[in-house]
Order: C-alpha cells, then sequence, then structure tokens
C-alpha cells in the first residue's frame, strides 16, 4: 500500500521496524526498509554509484574472478553469474571486458 504522503509503500496489516534517533535534538522513530519491498533499493542508483566508485579495470577484474565461480548451490551461482552479467553490461559488452582483462593480465 503506498503512502500517498510520502510515497513509501507498506505491506497491509504490517507495521514496519522502525529505531529511535534524534533529528536536530528531538527524538523521532526512523523506519528501516524491508528488503522484501522492491522499492526499498533503488537498482539505478545502485549501478550509478558502482559505475562512479569503481574504474572500468577494478569492474572488469571481478567479472574475471566472478566468472569461474562455482558453488555447490545453484541459487548462489544462478547470483553470481547475474551479478556478473550486470557488471559487464555497465562495461559495455563482453567485448569491452575481455580487452580491459587481458590489458590487466587476467
Amino acid at each position: 500500500m503506498k503512502n500517498a504522503k510520502n510515497g513509501t509503500t507498506r505491506i497491509a496489516g504490517r507495521k514496519p521496524k522502525t529505531y529511535a534517533a534524534k533529528h536536530n535534538g528531538k527524538p523521532v522513530r526512523v523506519s528501516v526498509p524491508d528488503r522484501t519491498d522492491p522499492d526499498a533499493l533503488d537498482e539505478a542508483v545502485f549501478w550509478t554509484g558502482m559505475r562512479d566508485r569503481l574504474s572500468p579495470e577494478a569492474v572488469a577484474a571481478i567479472v574475471a574472478f566472478l566468472q569461474p565461480a562455482h558453488t555447490n548451490v545453484p541459487r548462489v551461482d544462478r547470483e553470481i553469474e547475474w551479478f556478473s552479467r550486470k557488471l559487464v553490461d555497465l562495461l559495455g559488452g563482453h567485448e569491452q571486458q575481455s580487452r580491459l582483462a587481458e590489458e590487466l593480465g587476467l
């Protein structure tokens, strides 16, 4: 259920988790984002942050080490593969990732 006042989403019948904090010296309650709420993590902000904080070479190195990673948990393997694909997309595709990895000696 969307709150028209502040745009937050809340599951009907559930109170959001909160914690006590101070704002301008006054006690306030601050809500904790629900990890199941799709609005809790804005993907665009996440990927913009990754792009702003990591060089293309660092991203290529991370991908190079993620690609051969395998576990005994298929779900984890799928999540690693998904993350690796997203990082490759961030670089502009497989050719760019391969070129950078080769330049880095990976």
